[in-house]
């Protein structure tokens, strides 16, 4: 699905209504052989001046998805999920998943399913659901939407590619200490690594999310498609690409500041591994001021270690 919305400098359509996540989702009838994709970008190693005690973990192929050794199993439960308190893990899951039930957790898992709108949709008005070290690959799907969609979820540790979007944000939202890294994309693509449509609260934190050439964020708050965006951390992570690397939620003149409260983008680390200014206009946008930024600076490159002002 194609969501467009307002995005400051790019080739985007205007800011629609809010994101409707539909629950259906299409499968695809049996394995789909993958192009050759470029290798993925993983982040470089911190400047090398950097102490170990003072130097965080970054979140990569070594530290998110499925643990080495676990035993997977193919999964053969149901794809929309009504039971509350459901537990998946360990398991090899080929089918789109649509969560209706309330404290559902899906863990040490792989789902490759390559003809998803959402490989996991958490539907309207339930809470709860976990993903805890789940790779999503979507199969260099480039006609769905993102890996993980809706409100109300975890994702811990996620090793999330191969989907237009990483993800969805709806408000109960946290993504934390995962990779998103090589989505596919196409000409007409608007990747971004994070998109919320709106949220009431919404975590991004300890994540890597470095994007390759033709990318448009790693986050983007969209504010013009947003009834609100509330409450909205963005801490902790290295990022890198897009046209901008982070759509911070509010420009001044417009966007509606009435909608807007609580955004903060703090202690990021920012990458030139794909454009000298992280971005290929700069490292953040659209974040005046209520929004704060701080404490953000250059992860690698000659400025590695300063700050971004």
């Amino acid at each position: 699905m194609q969501v467009s919305s307002t995005r400051t400098g790019l080739r985007l359509a205007a800011g629609g209504a809010a994101l409707l996540l539909a629950a259906g989702c299409a499968t695809s009838g049996g394995s789909s052989a993958r192009s050759p994709a470029p290798a993925p970008v993983q982040p470089s190693n911190p400047p090398a001046s950097a102490s170990a005690a003072s130097t965080p973990v970054v979140a990569g192929p070594a530290t998110t998805g499925v643990p080495p050794g676990t035993g997977l199993k193919p999964y053969t439960g149901p794809t929309t999920i009504t039971t509350p308190g459901t537990v998946i893990d360990a398991a090899t899951i080929t089918d789109c998943l649509v969560i209706k039930a309330d404290d559902v957790t899906i863990s040490r898992s792989r789902i490759t399913s390559p003809g998803c709108q959402f490989n996991v949709l958490s539907d309207a008005g339930n809470t709860g659901l976990r993903l805890v070290d789940v790779e999503i690959d979507g199969q260099d799907n480039t006609t769905g939407d993102s890996a993980v969609a809706g409100a109300g979820y975890t994702c811990l540790r996620c090793d999330v590619q191969g989907t237009t979007d990483g993800f969805k944000a709806g408000s109960d939202v946290t993504i934390q200490d995962s990779w998103i890294h090589d989505l596919a994309m196409t000409k007409e693509s608007h990747n971004d690594g994070v998109q919320s449509l709106g949220t009431n609260r919404l975590t991004i934190g300890g994540s890597t999310i470095v994007l390759a050439d033709g990318a448009t964020s790693a986050v983007i708050l969209s504010t013009g498609s947003a009834s609100a965006m509330r409450n909205v951390s963005i801490s902790d992570n290295v990022l890198g690409g897009g046209a901008f690397t982070v759509y911070g939620g509010y420009s001044a003149g417009e966007d509606d500041v009435a909608k807007v409260s609580g955004i903060a983008i703090t202690n990021n680390r920012f990458s030139t591994k794909i454009h000298p200014r992280s971005g290929a206009y700069g490292p953040i946008t659209s974040a005046d001021p209520p929004v704060v930024v701080s404490g953000n600076t250059w992860y690698d490159g000659p400025e590695a270690g300063r700050s971004l002002s």
